[in-house]
């Protein structure tokens, strides 16, 4: 796209020996290219001279010009540590619907977790990674076709949820391309507390929140 600009980043652990349930990484832009393609044989390009270490994976973002920032970014690609591609957040394959962003739906084969899965969350606002566990998937392409204003999200508890003790549940709605396997063990107590967490969650509060 002539009117497209591609950020490609690294990211980085920050703690020495990171580990669950939150650890901080941090970001470092390699450079920028004109196509997705380039941005990616950079990325090839630079693991295999340097052999980085300590690399939790690479973003590629797409931006476009003349736009203000909050609406700047097209599209946005995740990659794991090895360079392989994870997962896109494709913002210019939505149609705009009366002023709506339409999501169309995934189909099975691009759902990378199902409900109860414990994931990875990375939060680039604070620079950091935790656990959490699937409550719903993004919809698929028959649920899109019945959803007025169906948008790519998985919902998603953190694992700090379990502290509330007053009725009150915490969830949050996570871009595919934010979510990621488990590469760490977690231990016995994190598991349990995170399957309780799936159990107990009243599903509905989630339904509810997409409909509205």
């Amino acid at each position: 796209m002539e009117n497209s600009i591609y950020k490609l980043i690294e990211i980085r652990y920050w703690d020495n020996e990171p580990q669950y349930p939150l650890f901080k990484i941090r970001y470092e832009t390699k450079g920028y290219f004109s196509s997705v393609a380039n941005a990616e044989q950079a990325m090839k390009e630079y693991i295999e001279e340097y052999k980085p270490n300590r690399i939790f994976g690479f973003l590629i973002k797409e931006h476009v010009f003349d736009l203000l920032e909050g609406e700047a970014t097209k599209s946005k690609r995740s990659y794991l540590s090895d360079g392989s591609f994870w997962d896109v957040w494709n913002m210019s394959e939505l149609e705009d619907v009366d002023s709506w962003i339409r999501f169309n739906g995934r189909s099975e084969d691009e759902m990378r977790f199902k409900p109860g899965d414990i994931v990875e969350i990375v939060v680039e606002d604070i620079k950091s990674v935790g656990l959490g566990v699937v409550v719903l998937t993004s919809p698929t392409i028959e649920e899109a076709k019945g959803d007025a204003f169906p948008l790519d999200y998985y919902y998603v508890s953190p694992y700090f949820a379990a502290d509330y003790d007053d009725g009150h549940y915490e969830y949050h709605h996570e871009a595919p391309i934010d979510l990621f396997p488990l590469r760490f063990p977690v231990s016995d107590e994190l598991q349990k507390t995170l399957k309780e967490l799936y159990k107990n969650m009243p599903k509905e509060i989630y339904r509810k929140f997409i409909e509205d």
